[in-house]
Formats: structure tokens, sequence, C-alpha cells
């Protein structure tokens, strides 16, 4: 960070007060470029900030990072800063409207990586945060992310959010993981909890997906899944155990969004990670 964007750290960590809000401190800290709060909230706590570390979350552990995202530091936040300018891009490009004070869903939160990068634009009392693992929320719960947290269903028929609509949701690194049958309930689920013009942005695995595991893994599935993704849209290769029936590998295209209350608008993508394709629906 550079020595005038430390200088707007500092002013707001010396003009904290005891009866600061979080969304006061979050309004002064959105000074910032994104990229800069995206490092501030990746460094926290700070021994040199005790005010704005007691006030916003801790940054997960490396080992944490590491095992459940495959990345950490500055390489993790790269990615996430990718995807989460993704996100601003395409809601003011397809709801011609800016990201700030919508209401937000991401659905697998994990330890609430992009629930910290929402706070440049909107406040955590309109982000909620939903994972079917009760891991990831008691990580969540642990480092006082901010935000409405639940526990959704493996395979859900409606979301634990009450009444609330958003005006846009995401899923990153979620259907790449989910069974077909898995992931239709699951769009279904999320279509009843986003408003009609709203935006929903899922992350997919693309054909080429195969050979990279093959390579990885040491394995020799690549020829036939990318057969199958050929031949239907789609390929899923099921984890070992119970949970295969709903959680392993899977590669698709955008066409297999195309489900009853969503239209698909395009695909987004970047070249920090070019297995996370952004397929882009909006609620109809």
């Amino acid at each position: 960070m550079q020595e005038f964007s430390r200088t707007i750290v500092r002013r707001v960590e010396d003009e904290i007060a005891a009866t600061s809000s979080v969304d006061e401190i979050l309004g002064k800290l959105r000074a910032l470029s994104l990229d800069d709060f995206g490092r501030l909230m990746f460094s926290l706590p700070d021994p040199a900030l005790p005010k704005i570390s007691a006030k916003l979350p801790a940054m997960a552990p490396e080992t944490v990072q590491k095992s459940w995202t495959g990345a950490s530091g500055h390489e993790l936040l790269r990615q996430t800063l990718a995807f989460t300018k993704q996100l601003e891009t395409n809601v003011v490009r397809h709801r011609r409207r800016p990201l700030q004070d919508l209401r937000v869903l991401d659905f697998g939160c994990g330890y609430g990586r992009f629930i910290r990068m929402l706070y440049y634009y909107t406040s955590p009392s309109r982000i909620w945060g939903l994972d079917a693992w009760d891991r990831s929320l008691a990580t969540c719960y642990e480092a006082n992310v901010l935000a409405n947290l639940a526990q959704s269903d493996r395979v859900p028929t409606s979301l634990p959010v009450n009444d609330v609509k958003f005006d846009l949701g995401f899923a990153f690194s979620v259907f790449t993981h989910l069974s077909p049958s898995t992931a239709v309930s699951a769009l279904a689920a999320i279509r009843k909890s986003i408003e009609v013009g709203g935006l929903f942005i899922a992350t997919i695995r693309p054909v080429e997906f195969w050979p990279f595991i093959d390579k990885n893994r040491g394995t020799t599935h690549s020829e036939r899944l990318m057969a199958e993704h050929r031949d239907h849209g789609y390929a899923y290769l099921p984890h070992n155990g119970p949970e295969g029936e709903t959680y392993g590998d899977f590669s698709t295209t955008p066409a297999f969004f195309d489900r009853p209350g969503w239209e698909v608008l395009g695909y987004d993508s970047t070249v920090m990670d070019e297995f996370q394709t952004s397929v882009i629906l909006r609620a109809v």
C-alpha cells in the first residue's frame, strides 16, 4: 500500500471512537481504492491498527486459506479482487446501477473472503452469507465476519433468508462442485430469493478443466469426461464417499443455466483463473 493510502487508513484509525459504528468506519475506508481496501481486509488483525482490528473481521489463517481455496496471501487477494470487479462490472453493465447499497447474497460463503470485499460497497446488514457446511459458518463467527450468516441445506429447495429478496447473488467455486441434480435444485431455490431483474453470477468449470485435473491428480478421467461434457453439456466426477451424490467436480457451459426463472445474459472471465468462468443470469 502506498504512503498516501496508508495515510487514509491511519486517519480512520485515529478518528475511531468507542461509539463509532462499523458503517461509519467502512464509509471512511471507502476512500481507498478497492485493491487497497482488499489489502487492508486481508491484513487484519494488524497490531498497528488496534481500533480497526477490533471492529472489523480477522482474516482466516493461512492454513485455512490454502486448504479451502488453494491459495493464500497476495495471490488469493488478486484472485478475490478479480472476481469482485466482475461483480461490479456486470451489475453496472446489466442493471445500469452501481453496486453500492445493494442487498447481496454470497451462496457458499466459506470463510467469508468475498463478504470482506463487499464491505467496500454496502453495509454488512445488507449482506447474507450462506453455506451448507457448519464449519464454514463457525470459522466466520470466530473471525467476527459481519453479515447475516445462515446454514443452507446441502440440496436446497429454499434459502434460510426469511422473505429477503436480493438485488445480486453470486456463487464462487460452488457450482463447480455440485452434482447436476443438486445444481438444478440450488438454482431453483436461489431464484425464489432474487428479485425480478436481479442478477445471479456463478462460476463454472470449462471442458479444459479435465486434462488439468488429470495432470494434477495423476488420474486418467479426462478423455471420458470431456466426451461427456461435449455430448451432454456437462460432466460430473463425484467425490468418494456419501457426499459424492451431491458434491464432486463439475464442468458445464452457460447453456446449463437456461432454466425456468432465469435468463442467461452471457459470461465473464479473467486471466487470473482460467478455470473459473462466470455465468451471468438475470431473474425473470
